[in-house]
């Protein structure tokens, strides 16, 4: 549990080029960009994450992660998924939180900081990793 949760906080911190990176080049035919108010199956934000489609869900003193299938839109299995997620607001970080595997979704307790976006970094049991941002109101345009 600690090598798990010590690799999930430092995918938090590898980076901070990556952040922005375009994970929209799979090549394979189709758009997968989502408008800033694109909601998922779940009633999430959407983006793309280490090849998946990532719904965050925020409710209820939970966050969700759903990983879907991007020719489908249904949740993969997330067993050996390790990811982590950071709130910022501006440059300044207001707080990270570990997600764990719950069938098919990542899951923590907690809720987000008033005004702050998320910044979730995952790695798969195969070893695909990536970050993606998730703009809950922290951004100022």
């Amino acid at each position: 549990m600690l090598k798990s949760l010590l690799l999930a906080t430092s995918l938090l911190f590898a980076t901070g080029s990556t952040l922005a990176a375009d994970n929209h080049a799979h090549g394979h035919g189709h758009d997968h960009s989502h408008p800033a108010d694109a909601k998922g199956p779940h009633g999430g934000i959407v983006q793309m994450l280490a090849g998946f489609e990532a719904e965050l869900v925020l409710a209820d003193g939970t966050i969700r992660l759903y990983l879907l299938d991007p020719a489908t839109d249904k949740p993969v299995a997330t067993d050996g998924v390790q990811a982590g997620l950071l709130f910022t607001q501006g440059s300044t970080r207001k707080g990270t939180l570990i997600l764990t595997p719950a069938g098919d979704h990542l899951l923590a307790s907690g809720t987000a900081p008033e005004g702050a976006d998320a910044m979730v970094s995952l790695r798969t049991k195969d070893g695909k990793s990536g970050q993606a941002r998730f703009e809950l109101g922290g951004h100022s345009h």
